[in-house]
Parts: C-alpha cells; structure tokens; sequence
C-alpha cells in the first residue's frame, strides 16, 4: 500500500507492507522471542523474505527484540484496533522507504514548531492537535518527540500536521537499522603500520599519517573527542584512564528513551571500543598500542546498542556531546566535546537525514565549543565505489566524510564523489578491541576516527581555531597521494581520495600558525 510522510520539507512517497506488521517482544529470554511470537502468526523466514524483507534486515532487528511477523486475524484485529497485543512491547507498520531501506513506523514522531512560539503556546498547540509530549529536545527551539492520537500513525499525523502553519516540520520517528561502518578481517604499536609505516607486509614506506613527529609537539591533552558508537569497553587498559566524567548512554526507559552519565552498565561493542582505541588509546602503558591522541580526553557516547533505534536518539547523541546540559540540566555548557566522531551507518551508502539529526548536526556547528564550532567527522560508506551523495547524513555539509586507505597509500573502493573529504588508513588496522584485547580489522568506520584522533592534535597546539579554520588545516596539510594516474582538481580535489590523505605532523604545523 502506498504511503505518504513528510521530511525535511519534500512530500516522500513509501510503500507500506500490507502483509507484515513489526511487534517488540516483550521482557523474557531472547532465545524464546521467536517461539513466542508464533502465538502472532509466521515469523518463517521464506514468508518474511517473500514479503520482502531480506534476511540481514530481519536478524538486525531480531538483535533488538523487533521480530516481522505475518499476523493472524486475532493479532491483526488486535493492531488495527490499537489494543495491547500478547507479549508484545510495541508493534508497528513495516515502511520500506524510497532508497529501499526498512523503517518501522510506530505513533512517533519528532516535531518542530515555530520559534516565534513561546514554550506555553507551542506546547498549548501540540495538545489542540491531539499530541502527547514524550521529550523536550534542548537544541533547537520547540523541537519534540512526541506521539500520535490513537486513530493515526506517524506517517499520517505527518501529512496532517504539514498543513498546520504553526508546525515547521513533523516527521515519522522511524526505527531503523543504523549498523557500524566496518568489516571485519581476521604488542602491539610495531604492528600499528597507521601510525609508521616500515614497508613491511607489502605496504610502502611511509604511506602513514606522519604522527611521530606530531607527538614531538603534542600527544593531544587538553582537547575532548566524543565518540558516537553503539557501545565500549570503558573499563579497557588502553581507554579507562582516558575516559571523561561526561560519558553516557542512551537506554530504553519507561517513557522513552533516557540518557545516562558515566558508564557504569554502559553497553559493549567491539566496533566501539576499536573506534575509540584510533582516537585515543594511551600511550606507554605497556598494555598495547596507541591512538592518534593519547593523552586527549575521550568521550564515548553509546547509542543505539542492537543497531537498531531512531535518528532522533542519535540526534540527542550530537546534541549532547555538542552541550551536555542538552540532557544533564546544570551541565556547563561548555563542556562540550572539542571533536566528534561517529561511524554509524549503512554500508550501502543510501541514508536519508531527517530534520531532527539535520538541526543536530547544525547545532553542533554552530553552537559547539562556545560559538567557535564543533568538527564533525563521520565514515562514509563501505559499499564498493557507491555515490557518497546517496547518503545525505556523510553529505550534509557540516560534516567531514573520510574514507579509508591502504598501506600502500591507495583508496580501497570505499564511497567516492565531491563530497569525500579526506581519506585515513583503515585498512588491516590495529586496535582496541573489547574484553582488553587488540585486533586488526578494516572499515571506513576506523578511518574517520584515525583523521579525527589527528585533528586532535592539530587542536591541541591551537585551541583557538574555528571549526572552518581546522577543517582547512586538514585539506590544506594532506598529502596527495595515489599514484600518477590519481588526479586532483584545482581546488585539490579528487573523488576517491577527498583532498588527500591526513598527514598529522603537517596539520600540526599549520595549525601552530595560523591565527585565530
């Protein structure tokens, strides 16, 4: 059945899978949600498939308790009326979205009304439209998640509330599959070829980040990097003493989702505590390796811990690491993170953005670091050789989309085209891993953290820069690299290789004399 929402202004038309509804099991042992949700209809995977959702879409979401089920009439009388259904947490309609992607529809959205509007008035105009406020989203003027009337859904209440002059924007709050930008290959700081490359292991001399010599200057200490991932080991000999007072995560609360401070019961996730390790696993130690900036103070930010969650929580996450007191009232507002770095996303490049992560992102760089603009450094996708614009949160132009190298000083077919802005080793990389171990593995998602820990640095020597200022101090400071075929437009631009590959000695340099 065709459908209608609205998002970032453009009317967008979806498919709304007539044979399938999304229901959460409720609090039980996950090895009997699927024998449960039989009690609902067939959950069988040839039935889901024919529906058509792909299996890696139907275990993604299984991970966080969502099981696609074709419903029997007493589970689909049940839905259709809004009545509570057995054993279940939630239930929503199956979207699939003009890129393709899966989205659940529930009654939630997130909307924005206008700013000229005092807090009274707006809140006094969600509830003549029938809207029940769930939260207050701190970094942006009237912006809400709240939830639908009964008789409508989120894609619904969409299309209605455009018509209303008093809204900027409602949008569906889809919960979607927001995976971690890597790919797995099968001590330590001599295997660390990121940092020094010897020309061992078929590499070449030299195709590294040039850090050594930046650590002569500076190893990063003063500046704070938030990482946004799904999860870390914070207690990691190569992380913990490093870890900042105002980490947190996001957790499934009674009303909704909650913020927690600090990172007792924090979720773990080996992509996370790898990301983290690139930025800042200390050095000297005697545990392992080390990251880009060693002494930097690290923030890591948990969301979305089973992959699967909303944009608006990811949006909290920006937000949060942008001001904290965005979450924590009291907070000073400027103890933002100086630098942050996410690597979440689907591999296969095509991401539409909503308002509420685009007002995040703006926030971030607007209002960062006391007006002086927080840099956003994000992975672009993994997919082979895909168009970088399909994905418009890499694209948007507040963020810095890297992408990732070998040790050769060759890009690895990872996303291209004139947003890619710079590229970092991420290829057979070694890091952190969770349980206090150390691995190798190869992403894009390790990239970005590589060229944020050196952005760090280049921070370090000048706290004083914009976040425009050391954004050109990356382009301006990395190396072209490629070989002879690669070519680099005027303005020093390729599409593969973004403006070059980070060099951290010269973006220290740079930065060291530029002036404020």
């Amino acid at each position: 059945m065709s459908r209608q929402y609205y998002q970032r202004g453009h009317l967008v038309e979806a498919e709304e899978l007539d044979d399938v509804i999304a229901v959460k099991m409720g609090a039980a042992p996950r090895d009997g949600v699927a024998e449960r949700a039989t009690d609902l209809g067939s959950s069988a995977r040839g039935e889901i498939r024919e529906a058509g959702i792909d299996d890696e879409t139907t275990e993604a979401f299984a991970r966080a308790s969502w099981i696609f089920v074709r419903p029997n009439q007493r589970t689909r009388e049940a839905f259709t009326a809004g009545d509570e259904i057995p054993s279940a947490e939630a239930a929503g309609k199956v979207i699939r979205r003009p890129n393709g992607r899966i989205g659940i529809a529930t009654d939630a959205l997130t909307v924005r009304l206008e700013p000229t509007l005092s807090e009274d008035e707006a809140e006094r105009e969600l509830e003549t439209a029938g809207l029940t406020i769930v939260n207050r989203l701190g970094f942006a003027k009237n912006l809400y998640e709240v939830r639908a009337p009964a008789s409508r859904d989120a894609l619904a209440a969409s299309v209605e509330l455009h018509g209303n002059d008093r809204f900027v924007f409602a949008e569906p709050s889809f919960i979607e599959h927001v995976p971690a930008r890597f790919r797995p290959t099968g001590a330590q700081y001599p295997r660390q070829w990121q940092w020094r490359n010897a020309g061992t292991n078929g590499g070449t001399s030299d195709a590294d980040v040039h850090i050594e010599s930046a650590w002569d200057r500076t190893f990063g200490a003063g500046i704070r990097v938030a990482v946004i991932d799904n999860g870390f080991d914070a207690e990691h000999p190569d992380l913990a003493a490093g870890v900042d007072r105002l980490s947190g995560f996001f957790t499934d609360g009674v009303e909704g989702v909650v913020f927690v401070q600090g990172t007792s019961g924090m979720p773990d996730s080996d992509h996370g505590t790898f990301c983290a390790g690139m930025v800042g696993a200390r050095l000297n130690n005697g545990a392992g390796g080390t990251g880009a900036a060693p002494e930097c103070s690290l923030m890591p930010l948990a969301c979305l811990p089973d992959q699967v969650g909303t944009q608006t929580t990811l949006a909290r996450a920006v937000a949060y690491a942008t001001d904290p007191s965005t979450e924590v009232p009291g907070a000073g507002p400027g103890s933002g993170a100086d630098i942050l770095v996410s690597s979440l996303g689907p591999n296969g490049a095509d991401w539409d953005l909503t308002s509420t992560l685009e007002l995040a992102l703006e926030f971030a760089a607007t209002n960062g670091r006391q007006g002086k603009g927080t840099p956003i450094f994000w992975a672009a996708s993994n997919g082979r050789n895909v168009d970088i614009a399909k994905d418009e949160v890499v694209s948007h132009p507040d963020v810095i989309a890297v992408v990732r190298s070998t040790n050769r000083d060759r890009e690895d077919n990872a996303a291209r085209g004139p947003k890619v802005e710079l590229i970092a080793p991420g290829v057979n990389v070694l890091s952190t891993t969770s349980g206090g171990g150390y691995g190798t593995s190869t992403g894009t998602s390790f990239a970005a953290p590589c060229a944020a820990g050196c952005a760090a640095l280049a921070l370090a020597v000048n706290a004083h820069l914009t976040r425009d200022q050391l954004r050109e101090v990356m382009h301006k400071s990395a190396d072209k690299i490629g070989g002879p075929g690669v070519r680099y437009d005027t303005a020093g631009h390729n599409d593969d290789y973004g403006f070059g590959r980070v060099n951290a000695s010269q973006a220290v340099a740079l930065a060291h004399g530029m002036r404020p």
